[in-house]
This record gives C-alpha cells, sequence and structure tokens, in this order.
C-alpha cells in the first residue's frame, strides 16, 4: 500500500470515530448510514473472516459477534485503538503485505480499499484467490460509476467549499464500479453492487 497515506492515518486516528459519527460537515455525507450499513456487511461475512484495513475497528466488533476474525492494520495509531476496543490482536500488514494465513472464507473492508491503486486493487485480489479457495468478497467503500459521476461529485463539494473532501477526491484511488467489477469477475466471481449512499457502494462477490 502507497507509504504517503499513513501520515493521514496517524493524523486522523484519534478523530476517526467522531468523523464518522458524522461530526465533520465536509465528510457528513460519506458516512450517512454508517452504522446501518457496517451492520449490513456482518450479515454477509461468512466462516473465518479476513478483515484488512480494520482501522479503529468498528465493523470488526461486529464480525466478531459471529465469525472468527483475523484483523490486519498497517497504522500504528489505528491498531492501538482497535486493540483497545475489541480486546483482540491487531495484526501488522495491509492489503498486499500480511502474515502467512492457512483459512480465510470472506476477505472483508470498509472504507480502506481505495488506499490501493488499481493495478494493486487487482494484485490484491489475485493473490486472495491463489492464497484460499474461492474467499467471498464483501468490500464496502467509496466507488463512482463513470468519470462524469465523479466530476459531479467533485464539483458539488467544491460549490460546498469541503476544500479537505476535495483534495481527498482528488488524492486517492477511488475506483469506478465498473472496474472492480471486472477485477472480481476475472477470477470467476459472481458480483452484486449496490449505492448505499452518495459516495459509498457495497459489493459482494461470490463463487
Amino acid at each position: 500500500m502507497n507509504l504517503p497515506f499513513m501520515d493521514i492515518f496517524k493524523d486522523w486516528a484519534k478523530d476517526y470515530d467522531t468523523t464518522v459519527e458524522g461530526h465533520d460537515e465536509q465528510y457528513h455525507e460519506v458516512f450517512i448510514g454508517y452504522e446501518q450499513m457496517l451492520d449490513e456487511v456482518a450479515l454477509h461475512v461468512e466462516g473465518t473472516v479476513l478483515e484488512f484495513g480494520v482501522g479503529t475497528g468498528n465493523l470488526s466488533s461486529r464480525i466478531l459477534k459471529g465469525h472468527p476474525l483475523i484483523a490486519i492494520e498497517p497504522s500504528p495509531e489505528m491498531r492501538q485503538i482497535a486493540v483497545e476496543k475489541l480486546g483482540i490482536d491487531v495484526l501488522e500488514g495491509d492489503f498486499l503485505r500480511y502474515p502467512d494465513l492457512s483459512n480465510v472464507d470472506t476477505v472483508v473492508s470498509s472504507y480502506a480499499f481505495h488506499h490501493l491503486t488499481d493495478s494493486e486493487k487487482a494484485t490484491a485480489i489475485g493473490q486472495y484467490v491463489e492464497g484460499w479457495e474461492h474467499p467471498k468478497f464483501v468490500l464496502l467503500d467509496t466507488m463512482f460509476e463513470s468519470p462524469e459521476a465523479r466530476q459531479d461529485i467533485i464539483d458539488w463539494a467544491t460549490a460546498k467549499g469541503y476544500s479537505d473532501l476535495v483534495e481527498d477526491l482528488n488524492r486517492e484511488y477511488y475506483p469506478y464500479t465498473s472496474t472492480i467489477r471486472s477485477m472480481l469477475e476475472a477470477n470467476g466471481y459472481n458480483v452484486t453492487m449496490t449505492q448505499k449512499n452518495k459516495f459509498v457502494w457495497l459489493v459482494i462477490a461470490t463463487k
């Protein structure tokens, strides 16, 4: 994963939960329905779950209620908060570099897959498919249906004066829905995609 994002995590860790609760006006619409979306994600996981980018552990806490969880987080600051919140080990690693794992039934991530370039996304999915037998994918993240849709959001945020959000949208690697679909379908998956708010889509891929 691109190391420049680590500085963002370092600065954001202490305020992350406040942001997802809707208290940052610039990101309010990004996190509309956040709690309900995490509940829905947790309903779709199966068996032993590998979660990448656990952040402060908000999704993890739901998964742990019904499934064995392997938690991976690259940021020391985020990892510390998650360990304190969850009371479990959170392993150091990221989407491309992680401990050797023998049994994973579901790969899940929320609000994190966009830290990878499209090339890295494809590499990551290929690694998971090669490493485990037909893992289910459940991804929740900001995506766009088209370049025009992406630009419409940037124009909206610019008009609102949301400079931090505009910088975020231009800096990170938010994918197009067709790109994620094609990556998963190329690996033999059936894919469903549902838009959950103005920014976020839920992706479920199964064989």
